[in-house]
């Protein structure tokens, strides 16, 4: 929001109103901080500092207004709704529970009808030009060839309301049944939230963005820039750390990733050529846009941790427990089995050891967490889809040079070597929270554990090596004394 006004006046055209709401899902008081609080927190947090100085009244045209998306009218009260009704003219609905295994009446009541909401707020709206409903490039997983257009949806928009309000109980029981061909909740309820938007949204300017797998940024407002643990990021910190030491993935699959800041400028540019080319009276074709990097630019799962590997080695974190040593499998079977020997073995050793040294156990429960949430990359890292993002392509087309400039987001000109160089230094940074003085020390610290990985290996091969001639002899014995 805060980019919007500052970068508004550099041709895009698009004026958003003085009044925006915060974007979570929802904005009730927590930890004891009312909105506004927290919002004034945010802004004072290092990545808006780019944005205090070069626009120091426009960050402060932000206001917060207390919503709900799982409530009706979205929690607004009537002051606040004719605030809203009367100032806003762009709304972006980026509000959404990405939790992929969150309870179905949960993710229907933020995903489904917290989207009708909007677009009902939007209806009111007197200055309204355009409404951008961001999606997921993953709404439509059972097709292999995901085009920019609607896809029929699996329920109706009333239908899953409906199921919503059965007992968690019985919707759990029906859930796998309910899911069909989708993966997760997340993914089905997107993909219901899009029909709301094509049912609701009918005759408005309005228009989805689906982007694909959103990593750290790649330049804005500073480089590698990340606060989320989940999907290729919480991989690479595990593989980074030596915590990961094996994983289930086809390593020629496609893994279709876009950095934030590109997305956020596509999301924008989206909505100005929505409030630029609608037509009074538009009864249909509500545009559709894949971002992903897929289609332009490709890069395989193979790839991207390789160039993690290459450019890391020389970059180790102090947060680090073991050397580099991953051993990416696409059978499941010898996954489990690599699983059990490089995970639950060692956590099992390692907790065993604080518990004779009376130190605290949690070796086996860091591997659960971690396990849980590399389940959920599973399905993204064994298989891949072919995108279409020829409306992203055109719209690129459209924009002026000082546009393209301001609001870059042409994936076509990324370059993934400078992309997981940046990554690995936001994650070392923002995430694993080890400043770059700590560099040295933590090299020193990534040779012993070097040299420590290559004497258990060898120990681990002399003792199989031993364990083999036993093994021989005593087949011998067997055979020489029958």
């Amino acid at each position: 929001m805060v980019k919007h006004e500052t970068r508004a006046r550099a041709g895009c055209g698009v004026t958003s109103a003085a009044v925006d709401p915060l974007w979570s899902p929802s904005n009730r008081s927590k930890k004891g901080k009312d909105a506004t609080t927290r919002l004034h927190e945010l802004l004072d947090d290092f990545l808006f500092h780019r944005a205090h100085e070069e626009n120091p009244k426009g960050i402060h045209k932000v206001v917060p207004i207390f919503g709900d998306m799982e409530s009706p009218g979205l929690g607004l009260c009537d002051d606040d709704r004719k605030t809203l009704i009367s100032k806003v003219s762009i709304i972006i609905n980026a509000a959404a529970t990405v939790k992929f295994d969150e309870k179905l009446s949960i993710a229907t009541g933020i995903n489904v009808k917290g989207t009708k909401e909007v677009i009902k707020l939007a209806k009111e709206c007197r200055n309204l030009k355009a409404l951008t409903h961001v999606s997921t490039a993953f709404s439509n997983t059972h097709v292999k060839h995901i085009e920019e257009k609607f896809y029929e949806p699996a329920m109706a928009v009333e239908a899953l309301e409906a199921v919503s309000q059965l007992d968690e109980g019985l919707i759990d029981e029906i859930l796998p049944t309910l899911l069909g061909k989708y993966p997760n909740t997340y993914c089905f309820t997107k993909a219901i939230a899009e029909e709301a938007v094509r049912k609701y949204g009918e005759g408005m300017p309005i228009c989805i963005v689906r982007p694909s797998i959103v990593v750290s940024t790649y330049e804005e407002p500073v480089r590698g820039w990340t606060d989320s643990v989940y999907g290729p990021t919480g991989l690479v910190i595990g593989i980074g750390t030596g915590v990961i030491r094996t994983m289930y993935m086809e390593v020629d699959k496609v893994a279709d990733m876009v950095p934030v800041d590109l997305a956020v400028n596509a999301i924008l540019a989206s909505t100005w050529h929505t409030a630029k080319h609608f037509k009074e009276n538009q009864t249909s074709d509500i545009p559709i846009y894949n971002y992903v990097s897929g289609a332009q630019n490709p890069i395989t799962w193979g790839r991207f941790i390789e160039l993690n590997r290459k450019n890391g080695m020389d970059k180790p974190t102090m947060k680090a427990v073991w050397y580099y040593g991953l051993n990416p499998t696409s059978n499941y079977y010898l996954f489990l089995l690599l699983n059990f020997f490089l995970h639950y073995i060692p956590a099992l050793l390692m907790d065993t050891y604080s518990a004779l040294t009376c130190r605290r156990r949690g070796t086996l429960k860091l591997y659960k967490r971690v396990m849980k949430m590399s389940n959920i990359l599973f399905y993204f890292s064994t298989q891949d889809w072919q995108f279409t993002d020829t409306n992203v392509r055109e719209m690129w087309r459209s924009l002026s040079g000082p546009d393209r400039a301001v609001f870059p987001f042409n994936i076509g000109d990324m370059s993934w070597e400078y992309m997981t160089e940046t990554f690995l230094i936001g994650i070392r940074v923002y995430l694993v929270k080890d400043d770059v003085s700590t560099l040295p020390e933590a090299r020193k610290k990534w040779n012993r554990l070097y040299y420590m990985h290559q004497l258990v290996k060898l120990t681990t091969g002399v003792f199989a090596l031993f364990l083999g001639y036993l093994f021989l002899k005593f087949l011998s014995w067997l055979i020489l004394g029958s």
